[in-house]
């Protein structure tokens, strides 16, 4: 899949001139500070609220970018399959979105040219259209947004900061543009999204922690949480309300999926715990669902002998692998 996005990336960048044997432009942190978790929330807030086509799941990595070269680092953010993206702006402290990337459109940018720089997307659009998109940064800034629809290579409509503009505006505003510049990423630092109010700490004694891991593994090996009956038997109404509350259907059910990886839904030829281990009470467990290795997080105690789940969530920390990822490379 990664591959079709890169060759996709590849022809969007000859289609617009560029030149792909350009250096990528990563920023550097050093002398940078970390953005604050209130800045975090609000590149969230403000990801979740565009009307831009955006993924379903949250930004959890990130990195810092200069677009326009001038010192003060731009975040670059994507979720954890690094399909959907979006780049903001710090300037100030003020945290603005400069622009958002997709699995179609993935985002590049252009030579710094007077001080700018320069935030692009663009791709097939449907049938013979094409769409591109064009946001100059400066100072840190955005400081205008283009964006260009083509049917069979003809303008069919064109914006320069939400005004409509002619054809030959917009054909002189993109032959004036700079060179593309291919801009993949560098190592992307993961941001601790983990909901572990879903899972609280439960304190047990050695005995019954080697009890809840051997259990655990005995469940997903089984397939034993995609039974009503284990489900009633060995959920707490805590945890059942969850799985009733995650069911994404019409009419009443449980979400047995939560206990499987994200990124699959599909059929399930392969399933193994690879460990369990226990950290700050709660049980951390490593498995295999068709290919992918994932980590999930369970709240568990033994209440008579048996063991109760009592809540659990993705382990936002952990990069799920992908065995189709060497399709994408």
């Amino acid at each position: 899949m990664k591959k079709v996005f890169y060759l996709a990336t590849l022809a969007l960048l000859c289609a617009c001139g560029g030149n792909t044997n350009k250096a990528t432009r990563v920023a550097e942190p050093s002398g940078a500070n970390t953005p604050s978790a209130e800045q975090f929330d609000q590149m969230q807030a403000l990801y979740e609220d565009a009307e831009d086509d955006h993924g379903w799941m949250p930004l959890c990595k990130w990195q810092y970018v200069d677009l326009d070269g001038d010192g003060i680092n731009e975040v670059w953010m994507r979720d954890r399959d690094g399909e959907y993206g979006a780049f903001f702006s710090l300037a100030d402290g003020a945290v603005s979105l400069i622009g958002i990337e997709t699995y179609r459109f993935k985002a590049f940018t252009r030579e710094q040219k007077d001080g700018k720089g320069y935030f692009c997307k663009g791709g097939p659009a449907g049938g013979p259209s094409y769409y591109t998109e064009v946001i100059t940064v400066k100072d840190s800034r955005v400081a205008e947004r283009f964006t260009l629809l083509e049917v069979y290579g003809e303008v069919e409509g064109a914006s320069l900061n939400g005004e409509e503009i002619e054809a030959d505006k917009a054909k002189a505003y993109t032959a004036s543009l700079p060179e593309s510049e291919e801009l993949a990423p560098g190592a992307w630092n993961l941001l601790d999204l983990t909901d572990y109010s879903r899972v609280p700490a439960h304190e047990n004694s050695a005995e019954d922690d080697q009890l809840i891991m051997d259990f655990i593994t005995e469940m997903y090996n089984n397939g034993l949480f995609s039974e009503n009956d284990f489900l009633e038997e060995h959920c707490t109404p805590r945890m059942l309300q969850q799985l009733r509350d995650d069911y994404e259907y019409e009419g009443e059910g449980y979400a047995y999926w939560d206990f499987r990886s994200e990124s699959n839904d599909g059929y399930i030829d392969e399933e193994a715990v690879i460990k369990v281990e226990k950290k700050d009470g709660r049980y951390y467990y490593e498995a295999k669902d068709a290919g992918y290795i994932f980590q999930n997080i369970l709240s568990a105690f033994v209440q008579d002998g048996k063991v109760m789940f009592d809540g659990i969530t993705v382990d936002a920390t952990y990069e799920v692998f992908d065995p189709f990822a060497q399709d994408a490379e």
